[in-house]
């Protein structure tokens, strides 16, 4: 199905402008992280996370006073939709056993001191404050090993360094930009984010070498035009292809943000962002790395060329 015939869009020529806008994204993304900080969920920050569902509407207010008389400064905040009466209730971490036995202690703290409204069913999850950082830091090698392997691999398919580079930095500039998204609308790091990302990275690359491989396809036929061309043409040749998979991909992972519940929320905004940006990273950051490489090099041997 193709609903744009012979599009003929001049991506190179505009790089510079959304090059500018990449930077000013990243540039937010990094200054909100670093006035705010990353928000880790209990996975990797280590301590309990409770969530209660009390019998009507809970006061948050009546509840953090009732809270803050055996663990002083936990985070309280109203969980999935109002309609439910759920509550999380975050604890700093300390160790598993002392962790458990404060999680008790509000739950008792709950039923004297917000008598009025009883809590008809809750969830305890504890992650020891050890567990949390060997997890943060296993979920950064993995996304560093995951970028790096398909450098590698995109290197050895295309006989081109630029080009395993270009798709890897575009993917970094994808996460970063996600990320920084995150961060600036309060969601926490969980492992569901970690899983969005992941995929993101492997989402964004292989919408990469598509583009690339139609690339290659026309510089075997093309051999004396310039290479900015034959990738701006590549482009607009797979246009409609990447439309309408991008664009089915979004209404999917929209629908898991917009009805998919608490759990879900979190995984689907970072997938809503992700898609956008990746589409956009392919085009606007991936192929005119290329092409700026290549106009780098033009005294030298046709590295981009090297697909041939």
């Amino acid at each position: 199905m193709e609903f744009l015939h012979n599009p003929n869009v001049d991506f190179i020529g505009k790089t510079k402008y959304f090059v500018g806008l990449s930077v000013t994204f990243i540039a937010v993304g990094l200054a909100t992280i670093a006035t705010r900080g990353i928000q880790y969920g209990v996975e990797f920050s280590g301590g309990t996370q409770l969530i209660a569902r009390f019998q009507s509407t809970p006061s948050i207010e009546k509840i953090r006073s009732a809270v803050d008389k055996v663990a002083a400064g936990a985070v309280i905040q109203s969980y999935d939709a109002p309609a439910k009466n759920q509550v999380l209730i975050r604890l700093a971490g300390k160790g598993e056993q002392d962790l458990s036995q404060e999680a008790d202690a509000v739950m008792a703290a709950l039923q004297t001191g917000y008598a009025e409204n009883p809590v008809i069913e809750h969830s305890k999850e504890i992650v020891g404050p050890i567990v949390g950082a060997e997890l943060r830091q296993k979920a950064i090698q993995l996304t560093v090993l995951g970028l790096l392997g398909q450098l590698l691999y995109i290197w050895w398919r295309f006989r081109g360094f630029i080009w395993g580079t270009a798709a890897a930095l575009a993917a970094l500039h994808d996460v970063l930009i996600c990320v920084g998204f995150l961060a600036l609308f309060n969601f926490e790091i969980t492992l569901n984010v970690i899983a969005a990302l992941l995929t993101l990275v492997g989402y964004s690359v292989n919408d990469t070498i598509v583009i690339f491989d139609r690339a290659r396809e026309n510089l075997r036929q093309r051999r004396k035009e310039p290479l900015g061309k034959v990738l701006n043409d590549s482009v607009n040749q797979t246009l409609t292809r990447t439309l309408i998979a991008n664009g089915t991909t979004f209404l999917s992972v929209f629908g898991l943000y917009a009805f998919g519940g608490e759990a879900l929320r979190s995984f689907g905004f970072t997938m809503v962002i992700g898609i956008l940006v990746g589409t956009y990273s392919t085009i606007f950051i991936a192929t005119p790395l290329v092409v700026w490489w290549e106009s780098q090099n033009r005294s030298k041997a046709p590295t981009a060329r090297a697909a041939l």
